[in-house]
């Protein structure tokens, strides 16, 4: 059974019966049932989403690359269609690509540990033109397919904000032992999409290493230094044109201000990022974790350290 107010709210929403078949668990005939029941049929008024069909054929604004760039870290995409799924706190991420693209965001409360059921928000797109530029661009659907796509010189640090966005992380610390803080920015992912990364980095004179997390067949791009931090913060936030993400982009903020403000007494070499043991991602055993901004990266074991060259790696994707 379902109560009226809440029936009304699904039908406000746009939602058509067999959508809310999915999300609460009755079949359609009975939620129409209850709709004429309740005498909400003026509520039925679910309209058919419509999509900018030609967005991804030519990436020539920063809102394509930024989108691109999320696509391809976090989405799943098959023959029919491309869905994106985050935590409800970070809803104006499907906000901005369905104000772009099109399509509806739907919240999802439930909450089922044993199923795997976490409340969430999700968009998906249904349309076969959109699918099959996307297979152009990244190389394949299958998330072990894809690559960091080639684009023009000036995009290029908005398709890495929105994989930043997506599949980055950026973590600090104060070392209360050592008077110095401690910082990371990393990107976890496949190795085909992280390799390009790197190059791309590399041509920005930013250091960083490629790790295997775990057991898992993903890496880890790390970038530690506190040059090499700052220099990938600032190059991916530009001049601060296109914030879509304002948790990740606060804290930004609060490590800029952190690093100048204490710019006299940092030591200029930071303290690695391989901790020996630690719980945290990033933290040392006697550091003081300030900030994170993704928990995708706890407790890694990582091992067979590949530096700035994927030639160095023996462990490639199948």
């Amino acid at each position: 059974m379902i109560s009226r107010n809440e029936l009304k709210k699904y039908l406000e929403e746009g939602l058509s019966t067999r959508k809310i078949e999915k999300l609460i668990g009755i079949d359609h005939r009975t939620i129409l049932y209850y709709i004429n029941k309740y005498n909400l049929r003026d509520k039925l008024n679910y309209k058919k989403p419509t999509y900018n069909e030609d967005f991804f054929d030519i990436i020539d604004t920063k809102e394509k690359a930024y989108i691109l760039g999320y696509t391809l870290a976090d989405s799943s995409i098959s023959d029919k269609t491309i869905e994106y799924c985050c935590s409800i706190s970070d809803k104006e991420l499907l906000e901005f690509i369905s104000k772009n693209i099109g399509g509806y965001v739907r919240d999802y409360t439930k909450f089922d540990k044993k199923k795997r059921l976490f409340p969430k928000s999700r968009l998906m797109i249904g349309n076969k033109r959109l699918i099959n530029s996307l297979k152009v661009l990244s190389g394949g659907l299958k998330k072990e397919d894809r690559t960091f796509t080639r684009i023009k010189n000036d995009l290029q640090r908005y398709m890495l904000l929105g994989f930043f966005d997506a599949d980055g992380c950026l973590t600090w610390g104060y070392r209360k032992d050592r008077g110095r803080l401690w910082h990371k920015v990393s990107f976890t992912s496949s190795y085909k999409l992280l390799v390009p990364i790197q190059k791309l980095l590399d041509k920005q004179g930013i250091s960083s290493v490629i790790r295997p997390k775990g057991t898992d067949k993903c890496y880890v791009l790390e970038i530690c230094s506190k040059k090499n931090v700052k220099a990938v913060l600032s190059y991916m936030y530009g001049t601060e044109d296109l914030i879509v993400l304002h948790r990740k982009f606060e804290k930004y903020v609060a490590l800029r201000l952190e690093l100048g403000e204490n710019e006299e007494t940092i030591i200029k070499d930071t303290i690695s990022c391989q901790a020996n043991s630690h719980e945290l991602e990033g933290v040392e055993t006697t550091g003081e974790k300030m900030d994170s901004l993704n928990d995708q990266l706890e407790c890694p074991s990582l091992k067979n350290e590949v530096r700035n060259s994927p030639n160095g790696c023996n462990n490639d994707l199948n």
